[in-house]
């Protein structure tokens, strides 16, 4: 079911690795412990998601964050076929831009 909208061979070329990332508090033990300034640490994290039944056709999932410019979105994409591409959207899209500017990493598309 996810992260992969496919059943293919990961496209993706080392040292490229499928993973998200968030943001998460660290404690006073945690700042101390790690000599660290900020409150905050962003960790990485894979996951795997399966069922015994069909999954429900996706077109893409988004695999690195998106990079926004003036009136432009550039999305990494793991396709459905199998394979890795980058696809911008600009405002000649119309909704599409519009779509994809509200996407984020990890994202089904």
């Amino acid at each position: 079911l996810a992260p992969c909208p496919h059943e293919a061979p990961c496209p993706l070329v080392p040292p490229d690795w499928c993973h998200f990332s968030r943001r998460v508090a660290r404690s006073r033990l945690h700042r101390l412990a790690k000599d660290a300034d900020v409150p905050w640490e962003d960790e990485k994290f894979i996951y795997v998601a399966a069922s015994r039944q069909a999954a429900p056709s996706r077109a893409a999932r988004v695999i690195a964050p998106p990079k926004s410019g003036s009136g432009k979105v550039l999305l990494k994409l793991c396709e459905k076929d199998g394979s890795a591409d980058e696809k911008l959207f600009t405002k000649r899209h119309g909704e599409l831009f519009k779509a994809a500017r509200r996407l984020d990493w990890g994202d089904s598309v």
